[in-house]
């Protein structure tokens, strides 16, 4: 910047000089406040909790930590990477940081600064306008730095996605520094090694990063490095090629490489539209979406084919504008794999959030690639730098509008995961909020138990520890100090005579003007029982309380108590102090198991039930046997413990105020729950958990007064895909000892 300000305080500044100053200031400050506000989204909404493909790399670390890990065990395929570099990240934060993820996010920071860096050393090379160097420079900071790559910067698991791209500009950027050195007579052993390095960290980072090694082979044709120099890196690249593919397996359930060969128009598409995916950040529908997209990516195909052909025509190119161009090629490789691989999953999948950070480097390389080379004296170069300003100002748009939809689903994304770990440090098993972090609930249960036992992840934090404990300060509460309220309770399952509850509220810190952030639950005798946490949407609660100045004074977590049993919410608060928000009496037990004895006649029912999912006539598991009672059995096996589904019973009647059914369950049936509809408004009027029970057997359940004498529905619901989690239930009967409403 001293150079500018030399350069426009000489004289009078033109109309045209302030403008340009006005565009570089504004484009500087855009950077800035990107940079700020991504690396502020990190903190603010980085959880933690594990997510995704974390859960099922965690085995590592916990061979790890009981000391069973093989050095070869860190090249085992992810999918069809081998991503032995990130692993090490992950050890690291595990070392360092007991597996909060806080390593793995400041390395996706790091990195992508890493990235950043090589790219606009490149650039530097070529551009003689520092001004000009400013403006782009901070244009491709916005770009690089945009939280419309969302997914991989607030998820730990993604280094290896600003890993790969990062690798690679830096060993493209170390192989032109070596040229360089080299035509200068200066020795370059040590930036080629580099480049060679790089490579290898590109190769067991994610599996497209075989690509670098290749790219350098071309990249010392064009500069004329000398043959011994291209037989090295040719050397190189099939050592480490043979390294990569010994003993490895295709992956089932990608697309097959025939079908990109039959279908060529659909896989340009597919092509373009993932270069193109910047665009998606704009939040267009669809198909304008899918076309503006694959226009974009059209045009980033014709400008790199547009490029390799003016290397190829001149073949006297800076070595930072070859590093540029194989960056280009790296990234349009990249998106060609991914294409043979994933063309039949759809558009869609090369819309993917973790995709904008390659696409972003594509873009980025493009730009420091040809900005040197306008040429402003004639009407055809006036007309390419018009459309060259028109793309750059697009792009910028795109990371921009992209940056702001990336910090509310980043919010969105932490209260969702702020869910799961409180569903976790309850112990309360809900099989839908665990989904919300992995997809099978089974893998979390198995490592929960580890992670507890070594206060690793959610785990890492005391206050995460204080369940069945009775802490001293949480007996000092401060008056007045919160208001709030204590909604809802949902009974999600009984076990062992013991609920499992879900609960809402909201809660307000007066003296701090804030909205409470984490919440914990104590019962009768004061002992912790569950967890919940803030940030909630509640705009209801601001329209009625004007004390209340944020609509996001909402809370939901998780708790275990005994029936009709106290409950009280605390607000926690900074130094180990809280106060009350609300208390609330657990549900009673309106539900327990009776022998098939004691089931009375049966209730008609005046249509068969209505099925779905895995629910099937005689669908238990064969080790449940049959009923003895001479009627219909429905049950949701049907061959495989993973299924789930619901069988809808009724409309009928309930007469009585107690009814009864058989039933049988597999060995868990936390996720196993009958359900009381009003049959004319669809609303739930009780939740009733199904007992484990390995043999059949009844289940008597207390009506609420609202339904007796009334058309209700009772639907049965199988939510559980582990092993063991399924259900069977028989005909609806009365209790004999019951009395009729009259």
């Amino acid at each position: 910047m001293g150079g500018l300000r030399r350069k426009y305080s000489a004289g009078t500044m033109s109309v045209g000089s302030i403008f340009r100053l006005f565009i570089i200031v504004s484009v500087l400050v855009i950077a800035a406040a990107v940079v700020s506000t991504t690396i502020l989204a990190l903190v603010r909404f980085g959880s933690s909790m594990l997510l995704s493909d974390q859960w099922t790399d965690f085995d590592y670390t916990r061979r790890l930590a009981e000391g069973s890990l093989r050095f070869a065990d860190l090249f085992d395929q992810h999918n069809e990477h081998r991503i032995f570099f990130p692993r090490l990240i992950f050890f690291l934060d595990y070392l360092v940081a007991n597996n909060t993820n806080t390593v793995d996010l400041t390395f996706n920071v790091l990195i992508a600064a890493g990235t950043l860096f090589s790219i606009l050393a490149l650039y530097r090379k070529l551009e003689k306008d520092r001004g000009i160097y400013l403006g782009f420079a901070a244009i491709g900071t916005a770009i690089l730095f945009s939280l419309s790559q969302r997914e991989n910067f607030l998820w730990g698991f993604q280094v290896q996605f600003f890993g790969a791209v990062a690798a690679a500009a830096g060993a493209f950027l170390a192989f032109a520094v070596s040229i360089e050195r080299a035509r200068r007579g200066v020795a370059a052993m040590g930036p080629r090694c580099l480049a060679y390095v790089l490579v290898l960290v590109d190769t067991y980072t994610l599996s497209n990063g075989i690509l670098a090694a290749f790219l350098l082979i071309p990249m010392a044709l064009a500069l004329r490095a000398g043959r011994a120099i291209v037989l090295a890196t040719l050397g190189w690249a099939l050592l480490l090629a043979v390294s990569y593919f010994l003993n490895f397996h295709p992956v089932q359930g990608h697309s097959p490489y025939l079908y990109s060969l039959t279908h060529p128009l659909d896989y340009l598409g597919y092509l373009s539209g993932y270069l193109g995916n910047l665009v998606t950040c704009l939040g267009i529908a669809e198909p304008l979406r899918s076309r503006a997209a694959i226009l974009l990516g059209a045009i980033g195909l014709l400008l790199t084919l547009a490029a390799l052909a003016r290397s190829l025509r001149t073949w006297d190119e800076p070595p930072a504008r070859v590093a540029l161009l194989a960056l280009m090629l790296f990234v349009l490789g990249t998106a060609m794999l991914t294409a043979l691989g994933r063309i039949t999953f759809g558009m869609e999948q090369a819309f993917s959030g973790r995709y904008v950070t390659p696409v972003s480097v594509f873009w980025v390389a493009h730009i420091c690639y040809w900005a040197p080379l306008r040429r402003l004296r004639d009407g055809l170069g006036l007309g390419l730098a018009l459309a060259g300003a028109v793309v750059v100002a697009g792009l910028t748009l795109c990371a921009v509008k992209g940056h702001l939809r990336g910090w509310q689903e980043g919010n969105a994304q932490a209260l969702t995961t702020a869910k799961a770990r409180d569903a976790i440090l309850s112990d309360v098993r809900d099989v839908s909020t665990y989904q919300s972090v992995f997809p099978v609930a089974e893998v979390i249960v198995q490592h929960v138990p580890f992670m507890r036992n070594h206060h690793l992840s959610v785990f890492a934090d005391p206050d995460n520890r204080l369940l069945g404990q009775k802490p001293d300060w949480l007996a000092v509460t401060l008056a007045n100090r919160c208001i709030g309220a204590f909604d809802l309770t949902a009974l999600l399952s009984s076990s062992g005579g013991e609920l499992s509850l879900a609960a809402t509220g909201w809660a307000w810190d007066q003296a701090r003007g804030k909205a409470v952030a984490r919440l914990l639950f104590t019962d009768a005798a004061g002992m912790v029982v569950g967890y919940a946490g803030g940030g909630w949407p509640r705009p209801d609660v601001r329209l009625a309380i004007p004390a209340v100045r944020s609509g996001a004074v909402g809370w939901t977590g998780f708790l275990k108590a005994a029936p009709a049993t106290l409950v009280r919410a605390y607000a926690l608060l900074p130094g180990h102090r809280a106060c009350v928000v609300g208390e609330k009496i657990t549900p009673s037990d309106d539900s327990h198991l009776v022998p098939l004895s004691s089931l009375g006649a049966a209730i008609s029912v005046s249509s068969a039930p209505a099925l779905s999912g895995g629910w099937s006539q005689d669908g238990q598991n064969a080790a449940a046997g049959s009923l003895s009672l001479d009627e219909v059995v429905y049950g949701s096996w049907s061959g495989t413990d993973g299924n789930v589904g619901e069988m809808r019973v009724g409309p009928f009647t309930a007469t009585h105020s107690r009814i009864a059914f058989p039933m049988v369950t597999g060995p868990h049936a936390e996720n196993q729950v009958a359900v009381l509809l009003d049959a004319e408004t669809g609303i739930e009027l009780r939740r009733y958990p199904l007992f484990t029970s390995l043999t059949w057997t009844g289940l008597e359940i207390q009506l609420p007064e609202a339904a007796v004498g009334k058309a209700v529905v009772l639907e049965f619901r199988d939510q559980g895909t582990g092993w063991g989690e399924w259900s069977a239930v028989g005909g609806l009967h009365e209790v004999v000892s019951d009395n009729p409403t009259p």
